[in-house]
Formats: C-alpha cells, sequence, structure tokens
C-alpha cells in the first residue's frame, strides 16, 4: 500500500501582499460582508440570485417558504397570486381550513432577502411585502410538501429595509 502527499506552494510574503493590493477594496469589502453576515449570506449576495425562499405570516401564522413565485415577487412583478411551497407542519391545518372556508385574510406578509441590485456596495437587506384582503385557494399536499396559492388581494405595500456593506 502506498500514500501519496500533495505539497501545496504557499506564495511568499512579497506575493501575498501584491495579490492583495491587486485586488484592493474589493477584497476588503468582501471580507467585511463576511464578518457582517456570515458565510451563507455571504454566497447568496455574490450569487445575485434572486430570491427563492422566505416567510409568509398570516397573523401569529408564520410558514418557512421553500419555493414558490417569490423571486417574481421580490423583483417587483406583482403577479396574480402568491404561489408558495413550504412543508408540512403545525401550520397546515389552519392553511387548509382558510382554503376550504374560502376565509378572507385581511393581511399576510412575505418577507425576502432584498434584492441585490449590483454597484459597489453589497445589500443585506430585506423585502417586507403586505398583501391585503386575499383568500388561500388550491390548497395541497404531497407527502410532506405542501403547495399553496393567495389570490383575489386588493392591496400589496412593500418595505425594504437596507444594510449595506461597502
Amino acid at each position: 500500500m502506498s500514500h501519496a502527499r500533495e505539497r501545496e506552494r504557499v506564495p511568499s510574503q512579497g506575493q501575498r501582499s501584491g495579490a492583495r493590493r491587486a485586488e484592493g477594496s474589493a477584497y476588503h469589502g468582501f471580507l467585511a460582508l463576511q464578518r457582517a453576515a456570515g458565510n451563507r449570506a455571504v454566497g447568496q449576495v455574490v450569487a445575485r440570485e434572486a430570491a427563492a425562499t422566505g416567510t409568509v405570516q398570516i397573523g401569529k401564522l408564520k410558514v418557512s417558504v421553500t419555493g414558490g413565485n417569490l423571486a417574481a415577487w421580490a423583483g417587483g412583478d406583482v403577479p396574480g397570486s402568491l404561489e408558495v411551497t413550504s412543508q408540512k407542519g403545525s401550520h397546515s391545518a389552519t392553511l387548509k381550513r382558510l382554503a376550504d372556508d374560502r376565509t378572507k385574510i385581511d393581511s399576510l406578509s412575505v418577507t425576502v432577502a432584498a434584492p441585490n441590485q449590483g454597484g459597489q456596495q453589497l445589500d443585506l437587506g430585506s423585502l417586507v411585502i403586505q398583501i391585503t384582503n386575499g383568500r388561500i385557494r388550491a390548497y395541497d399536499v404531497d407527502g410532506t410538501t405542501e403547495s399553496w396559492r393567495l389570490a383575489d388581494f386588493d392591496g400589496v405595500h412593500r418595505t425594504k429595509t437596507t444594510h449595506t456593506v461597502s
């Protein structure tokens, strides 16, 4: 049995400082962002992908969203309905009842990461979308995943909270 070792070439002190100078403020901005937000958040911001997950709150009921059309809502569109995919949980019976009874929901809040508009500063904020007077339609369950849609709403209000690192 033989073992092989790989050696990694480590740049000299002069090579490292030259590389850092070339990267300039982008290097320091990235590190500041990483310190402020953590690895996962930095990955999401740098990738500049639209929000696909978030939280929906109906009164005291809070639902973690795993899919749907949140990216369109976060991007500024107002689709005809809010499509949500979430994991089945303690909230599921209430969602089903609201759908079955066709109950009008006075207010529902969707919280997603704010979309990154590019440029020198990186935005770590959130976007809260308040939707009023809607009804849950088409509640379905497939194993542990549930899908539902909020439609027939008459108002949408957006509030963006920002925290920037430059």
